[in-house]
């Protein structure tokens, strides 16, 4: 009866209440200047930069146009005003509870930041960094108060005096000299840091900023991320290695060359941003010239394949020529061991008599891309020939082999080929000794149905997907495809996997629309939902893309995931990302100390032994162990994974626990012992570690 008396009530209320009428949601875009600003140290970055790395402005990351699908909705008025008032949440409700901003400058900076943060390091004539960004700030003033009324540490730091007339001025209480140019015009904040840094080194660099030409690492960023929102590291590891060989041991930097292998690269660079109209998270490394390619083989594509209608889906892999195979085949031999090279060897020769060619062959015949291809014919797999005659040579061989059986159908003016090949019977026994299930496999046969075409095989597992396909005459040119709507380069790729799902750009902007819903619970900001544009007032394309693709060129090689806009629409939508960031930067730092706490109570554990040790000598003697007997129970070396020795002091019985040197930078826990009423031993705990990383019993 409850049950019918709510239904009824709501059904009145219903009827009753009539809401307000409201306007369609608008996708009239933002006119004014965006919240978040790009980069612009990336415009003039002197040539002899070592290191440039770009971290990007939380939103803007997460909401600015880069140029992908989703650019009209993020330029959206009704998406910068949400944002904005994201922007003011985070910093009112989400700010303090992250370890990270607890310096006020941090927080400051924070609050004021306009732009991703640009660093950029130096190693000649001396070590020093750059660091660039802009604030929403116009004054020296605002800019002095901002940046120094609070100090930074517990130390009071500021200007050495006025900012000169071009803005730049010296930072005092900093542990290395600092000099710094603010634009008041542009918010624009520029810092030199470095031990030799001085203002005549600074103008210097600024005089350089200013004559600088477009840098090589602009060629690696356009690659990865054109937008200047995302993420993106660049090293010149010609200029890396010198400096590694000054700062690390020998073993050190041997193993650093063996694990990397960056002397044979001038360049690496990394990140996730947006280039192309498309999200990438990459990793590019540009070999040296002429530099000994080691195991990684040079491959080129020249795709001419064509496909019934555009592909949902492909998947291509490169291989090298036979000359290439012969040069890994050489180095492997050169430095494999003895058994490897004879294994290998042996199974090449093996290779030859049951398939009748050699591997060399093979590599000759067939190449360079073979592609498994998903379209409107079905599913079947496209292999370039190289030399056809060769090919057919090697097929009159197979078909000469036992158990091999080729044969040729014409159909509508198409020859169409049969391979069977027989399943081998176990040698080893007699006819009467084969059971019915060996006789039923010997039965079984493995198939395979191809064509040709403009010089490629098209192979299949039944031969209706190849007579579809020749009768729906493929007129779409996969390269101009995958150019121009999967916006993947795909000329020097050993490997790539790339495909098309409807409606992902609908379901993404749907994800994303979510995003903006639990980041304005989390930051408690009155984001308005209902005033963000429909997919139809965007109109959004009806498939996306997503693809992987690893490029063995000339010289630069890399590894490049593509999607519509951001690799979390793979695990369910820009939210985990936004909310992972924002959970992580609180729970990491946490965690880390929970994890270094749980190291130092090793020491308390292994100390164990030696504190009922030294109650017993004192309980029964009177006395705390004398020299020998604390040596007795001391454990001098390789005490626990983290805990280096166990040390029992003489006389007074003061245990020290030292740890290694991965343990919060190394330290010492210290158990004293005191005696109380009726001569039981009370102990005490104190440490060198920071009181958070000690255990709750060592804390004062």
């Amino acid at each position: 009866m409850r049950s019918v008396r709510a239904v009824v009530i709501l059904l009145l209320a219903s009827a009753l209440w009539a809401p307000p009428l409201a306007a369609e949601p608008s996708a009239e875009p933002w006119r004014d200047e965006l919240p978040v600003h790009g980069p612009w140290l990336r415009d003039s970055l002197p040539d002899d930069a070592l290191v440039y790395i770009r971290v990007p402005e939380l939103f803007g990351f997460l909401a600015m146009p880069k140029g992908s699908m989703l650019d009209d909705a993020l330029r959206s008025r009704a998406n910068v005003e949400n944002i904005q008032r994201l922007r003011e949440g985070f910093i009112a409700n989400v700010i303090d509870l992250i370890p990270a901003y607890a310096e006020p400058v941090t927080r400051q900076l924070q609050e004021h930041l306009q732009s991703p943060i640009e660093v950029a390091m130096f190693m000649l004539p001396a070590p020093s960094g750059v660091t660039a960004m802009t604030l929403d700030v116009d004054s020296n003033e605002e800019f002095s108060n901002i940046l120094f009324a609070a100090g930074f540490d517990g130390v009071q730091r500021g200007l050495a005096g006025p900012l000169d007339d071009r803005g730049v001025g010296e930072v005092f209480g900093m542990p290395i000299p600092m000099f710094l140019r603010f634009e008041a015009a542009t918010g624009r904040l520029l810092i030199h840091s470095g031990p030799a840094v001085t203002a005549e080194s600074f103008d210097a660099l600024l005089e350089n900023l200013d004559s600088a030409g477009t840098h090589r690492m602009r060629e690696m960023e356009a690659r990865i991320d054109e937008s200047g929102q995302g993420i993106f590291v660049w090293l010149d590891s010609q200029q890396a290695l010198p400096a590694a060989r000054l700062t690390m041991q020998p073993d050190d930097y041997a193993a650093m060359f063996a694990d990397t292998g960056l002397e044979k690269f001038s360049s690496v660079a990394f990140g996730w941003g947006v280039a192309d109209g498309k999200g990438r998270l990459s990793y590019l490394a540009n070999l040296i010239e002429g530099a000994d390619r080691g195991y990684v083989p040079y491959v080129e594509t020249d795709l001419r394949l064509r496909s019934v209608g555009e592909p949902d889906a492909l998947f291509m892999l490169t291989l090298p020529t036979s000359a290439e195979f012969t040069r890994l085949e050489t180095r492997f031999l050169d430095t494999a061991e003895l058994p490897d090279r004879a294994d290998w060897l042996d199974a090449k020769d093996e290779l030859q008599q049951s398939a009748g060619f050699t591997v060399e062959e093979l590599f000759d015949a067939v190449g360079p891309e073979m592609v498994l291809v998903f379209d409107g014919a079905g599913e079947y797999l496209a292999i370039s020939l190289r030399d056809r005659r060769l090919w057919e040579r090697i097929v009159d061989g197979l078909n000469e082999l036992p158990g091999v059986d080729v044969e040729t159908r014409r159909i509508d003016g198409e020859n169409y080929y049969h391979m069977r090949i027989a399943e081998e019977l176990p040698t080893d026994l007699e006819p009467g000794e084969l059971s019915p299930w060996i006789i039923l496999l010997s039965r079984m046969h493995d198939h395979f149905y191809w064509t040709s075409d403009n010089d490629y095989l098209y192979v299949a597992s039944v031969p209706q997907i190849l007579i579809d396909r020749n009768a729906l005459r493929p007129r779409t040119e996969v390269a101009t495809w995958l150019e121009e709507r999967q916006r993947i380069d795909v000329g020097n790729a050993v490997l790539s996997i790339t495909g098309t799902s409807r409606k992902l750009p609908r379901r993404y902007y749907g994800l994303y629309l979510e995003v903006l819903e639990v980041l304005s619970d989390l930051s408690v900001a009155n984001v308005d939902l209902w005033s963000m544009p429909t997919p139809r007032q965007l109109n959004l394309p009806e498939y996306g893309s997503i693809g992987l693709t690893i490029s063995l060129g000339d010289p630069t090689v890399g590894v490049e995931l593509t999607f519509e806009n951001n690799p979390a629409e793979l695990l369910g939508g820009l939210g985990g990302v936004a909310i992972v960031g924002i959970v992580a930067a609180i729970a990491i730092p946490a965690y880390e100390d929970y994890t270094t706490r749980a190291q130092i109570s090793e020491g308390l554990s292994l100390s164990a032994g030696a504190k009922a040790a030294v109650a017993e000598t004192y309980q029964y003697q009177g006395r705390f162990p004398n020299s020998s007997e604390a040596d007795a129970m001391s454990i001098y070396s390789s005490a626990g994974k983290y805990t280096m020795s166990v040390i029992v002091e003489p006389d007074t019985g003061v245990i020290i626990a030292t740890y290694y040197d991965d343990v919060a930078s190394g330290g010492q826990v210290f158990l004293t012992p005191e005696v109380g009423a009726g001569g039981n031993i009370f102990w005490s705990c104190s440490g060198t570690f920071a009181d958070k990383h000690l255990p709750a019993a060592c804390r004062e």
